[in-house]
């Protein structure tokens, strides 16, 4: 149903291929992995894997062909715009994230390779990550430590340290394309990235900062000190190197510690020190940390971290509506109810079922995700091109169109119903699974 959706609402582009329109980031053609061209072609293959239907490959493709065609040359690689709109203009910005980027995008076009055999599609890829490689900076880099930009602008000098904008997601594409390619460059470059961010947080003794210039402390995926553990966790796993998993435990005592607990046995977190926020959602809130305890527990197998997943969960049924959508922060009624994989019940259906796949209240968390796929079912809307989704609403009205993406819309959808139907392909957060 996602997917269709998505097949009837792209739009041919001049440069070849499919793309969407975000409502979220209106009105431009995104290219990234977070609204864009490769977050709807994700959502796509991950129908197509548990479907099998060639239709929503060939979407996917179109949507490969795009991101190939708006791709631009540069430090013998290819960066991509932003945006590229049917009329010819494009953004002057290039992005090196995995959220907005270049190494969100370049993993996305090596899914597509797996998935079709294309190699021109792999070829994109490795030319994709050569400009990452390109954009490292430092003067022992790659040799001890590299750190990255958020974009090439030479005015903008801002440095995003967490999975979805910063070094932390750079890190675990190049870990990727080093478990895909045995090219020992890849495996350089994302040790000297995690050097760079053990160096920040003093080994995991001190709570990542948000950005170069911005000291917020956040806990969650998407910026916080949440994400960056689940980075060293995946280091850990791939070299074994203690400092690894020393730096990712520093960072989840931290995290972990700013747990406040409810009278239900369960748990919520403020979104960052001090904050009184307390977000249910994957990128920011309660539904993000339980993932990453839960993959601390199963990497380490410190039954601690799964705890932690567990009392979460429970927080998160005892705050649903209606047993199936989560306000923005539950509890507050004037803040939006989302039905994303960012901030609303995909993502948080998609924790729920993973913790029971984990043996923690199996019964209680599969109903509770079903229950989330069973309101989504239930709220898509209806138009002459089929079922679509609104972002969010509040109260009786609803906002935000037909979203496409994978963060905010169909795409997430899509990929939230494959992995109750089987699908490993990615985490919520769209990075690859090892």
């Amino acid at each position: 149903m996602a997917a269709d959706s998505l097949v009837a609402r792209h739009r041919k582009m001049p440069e070849g291929g499919w793309a969407w329109r975000s409502s979220v980031q209106a009105p431009h053609y995104q290219t990234d992995r977070d609204v864009g061209a490769a977050s709807v072609g994700e959502g796509l293959l991950a129908a197509y894997a548990v479907t099998h239907d060639a239709h929503y490959r060939r979407a996917a493709v179109s949507a490969g062909d795009y991101l190939l065609g708006v791709a631009e040359p540069a430090a013998g690689g290819l960066r991509w715009p932003d945006w590229a709109d049917p009329g010819g203009q494009r953004s002057a910005t290039h992005y090196t994230s995995f959220d907005d980027g270049a190494a969100g995008i370049s993993d996305y076009l090596w899914t597509l390779y797996r998935a079709t055999g294309d190699r021109r599609f792999r070829a994109g890829a490795l030319a994709g990550m050569r400009w990452v490689f390109a954009q490292a900076d430092g003067p022992s880099c790659p040799q001890v430590s590299c750190a990255w930009r958020w974009t090439d602008d030479p005015s903008s000098h801002v440095a995003y340290h967490g999975v979805g904008m910063g070094q932390a997601g750079i890190v675990l594409a190049l870990d990727a394309f080093a478990d895909r390619t045995g090219d020992p460059a890849f495996r350089a470059y994302a040790r000297a990235g995690a050097r760079r961010l053990r160096d920040l947080t003093a080994g995991g003794t001190r709570p990542l900062p948000r950005a170069s210039g911005d000291p917020t402390l956040e806990t969650g995926f998407l910026s916080g000190s949440a994400g960056a553990a689940y980075m060293f966790i995946e280091r850990y796993a791939r070299d074994r190197d203690p400092i690894d998993l020393a730096t990712a435990r520093g960072l989840l005592r931290w995290v972990d510690g700013q747990a406040l607990s409810d009278p239900w046995g369960g748990s919520r977190w403020p979104v960052s020190r001090g904050s009184a926020a307390a977000p249910g959602g994957f990128e920011l809130g309660a539904a993000g940390i339980a993932w990453v305890n839960l993959r601390a527990g199963e990497i380490t197998g410190d039954r601690q971290y799964r705890e932690v997943a567990r009392r979460a969960a429970v927080w998160l049924r005892s705050v649903a509506i209606a047993g199936s959508a989560w306000a923005e922060l539950p509890g507050d009624a004037t803040v939006p109810v989302h039905i994303g994989l960012d901030s609303g019940a995909a993502g948080i259906g998609w924790v729920l079922e993973d913790v029971a796949r984990a043996g923690l209240d199996p019964a209680a968390n599969r109903a509770a995700a079903r229950s989330a796929l069973a309101g989504l079912r239930a709220g898509a809307a209806r138009d002459r091109r089929g079922a679509f989704w609104y972002e969010n609403r509040l109260g009786s009205r609803q906002r935000l169109r037909a979203e496409p993406s994978w963060h905010w819309g169909a795409a997430g959808i899509a990929a939230f119903a494959a992995r109750l139907a089987g699908w490993s392909g990615a985490g919520p957060g769209g990075q690859s699974r090892p």
